[in-house]
């Protein structure tokens, strides 16, 4: 045994004095009255009144129960432990998986693991760990049966950089104690990070053996790297520059020298590398304002170069200029988008809804016309794009100062392109301005979309009483082509999310049901109402497909037998169905046209172009509702919410009216009067947003806020004739929108701010100047920086100030690629001199209570890692693992048996293995606790010698029969002996003699006294001769004598 605290053993000590302190002791008050009170007492000494009283022994067990659970007690408090020897082994295979190990070696690697396994005993242990620039479990450890229980490698650790330090430390916190324990290190020695001679030294003074199997790179005896490539981060449009590059060789040789900018090559040169360093000094002359990437890439020919990774880099320059703005819109050569104006005789205006685009339809409006002519007559430099091709990453977006979305429907959107507009205004500090019409806002499906959290309105309406009440059915396909995934999620549980949707826009009065239908209506769920919303949402989330088509007139059955119970102004229907597999037409006609005899509308939505499709669209024509056609189920959440919105009629507002401005900004400066508009989309504004300009309803019209670094602006009404057609012809038109672009461009146009960004072993440092427009360094700022890595993560870093005017952070970089990095103030982090936080461009708090936004220094810059550092080494690093082996006492083994120990050798029991040591403090614990009710009882029940024996008579009663008792008879004499007893007593005279014939009849006819009922009498009681009576005394003559006087 042994004891993790051995302090604690010193409280044994304790244990006499304790002894010494409970020591049992009979206190009881002892008895004691007047001699001549009592009679002469029979019983022995011990047993009279007054005597000294034995200590109960009840005490003792109490005591002997109380020293034990203390003495369990303390051996706990020591860690009592049992100790064994142990004759298991524990290895934990250490295997390289970053850049700088190729296919063959990590191959090499695996067989050698599976060797070994294939060696090891019945008790012994194995886990595998791969590693790169983190460690990754690939296995625990545990008992193989054989080498085929090892599955195949599968984990991907980060390969940018080798830490071996941190899979030996991994490695150390696997390893059990009760066994021998061993690393063996599969690699080719390059650690790139990491502290491995600390992390080595961990391991020895863990008692830890370390073997090491060098798995050697391939031969490079000629190689050309690429080792940097330096631009400045800043220059003017037009501006001629130096494009710095640096490359090594191992060997002269020729090599083509290109320069691509943007994917285009703007240079190329023949050169000639010599052995060792080699510069060259490339200039260009700077284009379009935005970020220019240059790739430098150096061509040798192929037998002069072993590893083409390495032979590229790139480099960011931030071109200034004229900002460029990119306006999204549809092109006005399709009709996909645009919808016609309404007029008084179109049926479904009062209802809310539009009707479905035909062959015939020509777009009424061209969206952004107007617009772009404004924007670039104010001097900004505008492109124009359809949404689709909206560039889907934010570091194509940092070109832009600002993004306009003119009429956009999010389902002409990619989830994809909408979360680069968030990121490219939230961490980037870019521009988004949102231009409205039917197709926008929440007619535009922007709900519970990136769309709607980057924009300062929320899409949903808090005045319900505007609202008329809505029941809204929705009749879903769930047949087998449903099952179909995109993306990784099912097309239904894509409907259903549309459904959710949906469900989250309606109001409080309002109610859905939703229907799905393959065959024959399945699930029905609903009336849903906002009281039983939250089970309903649960329920939609856990559809699934069926199979065969979709019957659609018993859809519609199923919903016009829910509507008929409703009263709700109104009804609606939605019907998803496959363009492809639309079944049971016949009869849908004529109950279409007795579901809108009643008030009801239908809309039809086609996933796919298919056969069905055109009856479709009939039917929705036919229903008055709307008619959707899409390819991407991904599309159903933003096309089931614009429904929503278009049948809740609110949302679009058409009406003549003048704004009304309600808060000042630098939108509106030098306006002082606007014309009329026509109509707009209904929002709210959210808490932190500023509405600068509001419709007569109070609905925000011009709102405005700070999203992360960036600005975001929404605007509800529309740029072209269709609502704005005073606008357009308004003097201040170009003016109006010439400020709303340039106030969404932020602090990035104003300066002031430089970052570069360099590799400093796996991290990268971020580098920022701070300068006022004097020069001066400012030491004044709270600066963060969101890094946008190639992959689109963000990570979100804290600059420090490290020297006047410069602040530091530093993150990882996961992947080769662009990285992109917003630098900015934080909320409150930039003051003026008497405290206050400064405005955006000058603008004054709002007299409204509205926050104004917070302006500051901004900055964008770009930084590329072209390859791994890996590759930057040419050779492994055997004298590493050589020092790891001797360090901790192991041995350097090979690949296969031969010159030195192979894999069956690592399972060898070689090493001394401490002790194992099973604690057993808690089982100790738990035996002093099943005492303790022990000694409470001994301590609160007293057991004398008489319930001893009564307790051993009734336990032994069984075992002997009982006899009979004879009576006790009590004679005369004996009565006269006890009155003569009695009289004695009273007045102190001895009692009469008792003749042999009485005392003979007294014992024949009863038992001898027990010391409880009669004390014996002792040689120091008996009565003197003269105190016999004579032997031929009788009866009568005693009588007589007594009566006597004396």
């Amino acid at each position: 045994m042994s004891f993790t605290t051995p302090a604690a053993l010193l409280l044994l000590a304790l244990l006499p004095l304790v002894a010494w302190l409970v020591w049992p002791v009979d206190r009881r008050p002892v008895e004691r009255r007047p001699a001549n009170r009592r009679p002469v007492d029979q019983r022995p000494a011990s047993r009279r009144p007054g005597a000294a009283r034995p200590r109960p022994r009840s005490g003792w067990p109490g005591l002997v129960l109380r020293l034990l659970i203390l003495a369990l007690l303390i051996l706990s408090l020591a860690g009592a432990q049992l100790v064994r020897a142990v004759d298991d082994l524990a290895v934990v295979f250490l295997v390289d998986a970053s850049d700088s190990m190729s296919r063959e070696s990590v191959a090499a690697a695996e067989a050698f693991v599976r060797e070994a396994v294939g060696a090891m005993g019945p008790d012994d242990r194995a886990g595998v760990i791969l590693f790169g620039a983190n460690a990754l479990v690939e296995q625990p450890l545990r008992r193989f049966e054989s080498a085929d229980n090892l599955p195949p490698f599968a984990s991907q650790p980060g390969r940018l950089h080798t830490d071996l330090a941190e899979a030996l430390r991994l490695s150390l916190a696997l390893l059990p104690g009760d066994a021998a324990r061993r690393v063996v290190v599969l690699s080719d020695g390059a650690a790139t990070t990491g502290d491995t001679a600390e992390a080595a030294r961990l391991a020895a003074a863990s008692g830890v053996s370390i073997d090491t199997v060098y798995l050697p790179r391939p031969a490079a005896p000629n190689e050309v790297i690429v080792r940097d490539v330096a631009a400045p981060a800043r220059v003017g449009q037009g501006e001629t520059f130096r494009l710095e590059i640096a490359a090594e060789s191992t060997t002269a040789t020729p090599a083509t020298l290109r320069v691509l900018g943007d994917g285009v090559v703007v240079y190329e040169e023949e050169v000639q590398l010599q052995p060792g360093g080699n510069n060259f000094v490339v200039r260009l002359t700077a284009a379009a304002p935005g970020f220019a990437r240059y790739r430098v890439q150096l061509s040798p020919p192929a037998a002069a170069d072993t590893f083409p990774q390495n032979n590229e880099l790139a480099a960011f320059t931030e071109i200034t200029g004229q900002p460029r703005v990119l306006i999204v819109a549809a092109d006005p050569s399709v009709g996909a988008g645009l919808r016609p104006a309404p007029t008084a005789a179109d049926p479904s205006v009062g209802a809310g809804l539009r009707p479905a685009p035909t062959a015939n339809d020509e777009p009424a409006f061209d969206e952004a016309a107007q617009l772009a002519a404004a924007l670039a007559a104010s001097g900004l430099t505008v492109e124009r794009v359809a949404p689709a091709a909206l560039p889907p990453t934010p570091g194509d977006l940092a070109d832009y100062a600002g993004v306009m979305l003119v009429n956009v429907n999010a389902r002409d959107l990619s989830p994809r392109q909408m979360a680069a507009l968030q990121s490219y205004v939230r961490d980037l500090g870019g521009g988004l301005t949102a231009v409205g019409g039917p197709d926008s806002f929440g007619m535009g499906g922007y709900f519970d979309t990136p769309l709607e959290e980057a924009l300062p309105v929320n899409m949903q309406i808090e005045d319900e009483e505007r609202f008329p009440s809505v029941s809204l059915v929705l009749v879903i396909d769930r047949s087998g082509s449903m099952s179909a995934e995109e993306g990784g999620v099912t097309k239904i549980q894509l409907a259903a999310e549309g459904a959710v949707r949906a469900l989250q826009l309606l109001n409080q009065n309002d109610e859905m049901t939703l229907i799905t239908v393959d065959e024959a209506p399945d699930a029905i769920i609903g009336p849903v109402t906002a009281a039983n919303r939250d089970e309903a949402i649960e329920q939609m989330r856990r559809l699934g497909a069926g199979g065969g088509g979709i019957f659609v007139y018993n859809g519609l059955q199923a919903a016009a037998e829910v509507l008929d119970s409703s009263t709700n102004e109104v009804r609606h229907i939605i019907v998803l169905a496959d363009g492809s597999d639309a079944e049971q037409k016949e009869g849908v006609p004529e109950l279409i046209g007795e579901l809108t005899a009643q008030g009801v509308t239908v809309s039809m939505v086609s996933i796919g172009r298919g056969p069905d499709t055109p009856w479709l669209q009939q039917m929705a024509e036919l229903g008055n509702g709307r008619f959707h056609v899409t390819d991407q189920a991904a599309n159903l959440p933003q096309i089931f919410t614009q429904e929503t919105a278009a049948i809740q009629r609110s949302y679009l507002v058409e009406e003549r009216f003048f704004p009304a401005q309600v808060s000042s900004s630098p939108i509106l400066a030098g306006i002082r009067e606007t014309p009329a508009l026509y109509g707009y989309v209904a929002t709210s504004p959210k808490a932190t947003a500023l509405v600068v300009l509001e419709t007569p309803q109070t609905d925000p019209l011009l709102a405005q806020w700070q999203y992360g670094l960036g600005r975001s602006l929404a605007w509800t009404s529309d740029a072209t004739g269709r609502w704005a057609q005073e606008w357009v012809r308004w003097g201040g038109f170009a003016t109006f929108w010439n400020q709303a672009a340039r106030w969404t461009f932020g602090g990035r146009q104003a300066g002031g701010l430089a970052a570069a960004v360099r590799l400093d072993g796996e991290r990268a440092r971020l580098t920022v100047d701070a300068q006022d427009e004097s020069g001066a360094f400012r030491n004044d700022l709270a600066l963060t920086a969101n890094v946008v890595g190639a992959t689109g993560e963000t990570e979100t870093l804290t600059l420090r100030p490290v020297a006047p005017g410069r602040y530091e952070a530093t993150f990882t970089p996961q992947t080769e690629g662009a990285y992109f990095i917003g630098v900015g103030t934080t909320a409150g982090g930039e003051t003026t001199a008497d405290g206050r936080r400064p405005t955006a461009d000058g603008e004054e708090p709002s007299s409204s209570g509205q926050p104004s936004v917070v302006g500051g220094p901004q900055t964008t810059a770009g930084w590329v890692l072209g390859y791994s550092p890996e590759y930057a080494e040419l050779s492994g690093n055997p004298a590493l693992l050589a020092s790891l082996a001797a360090q901790t006492g192991g041995r350097a083994l090979d690949t296969a048996e031969g010159t030195g120990p192979g894999p069956a050798a690592v399972f060898a029991h070689d090493l001394d293995a401490a002790p194992a040591a099973q604690p057993i403090w808690p089982w100790l614990t738990l035996a002093a606790a099943l005492l303790l009710p022990l000694d409470v009882a001994a301590r609160r029940l007293t057991f004398t010698k008489r319930d001893w024996a009564q307790a051993w008579a009734k336990v032994t009663a069984d075992r002997r029969r009982p006899t009979a008792t004879p009576e006790r008879t009590e004679t005369m004499a004996q009565m006269l002996r006890a009155k003569e007893e009695a009289t004695v007593g009273r007045v102190g005279n001895p009692p009469a003699p008792v003749t042999n014939d009485e005392r003979r009849a007294t014992d024949g006819d009863s038992t001898r006294r027990t010391t409880d009922d009669q004390p014996l009498t002792t040689n120091d009681q008996r009565p003197t001769p003269t105190d016999q009576p004579l032997p031929d005394e009788t009866l009568a003559a005693r009588l007589r004598k007594r009566k006597r006087p004396s």
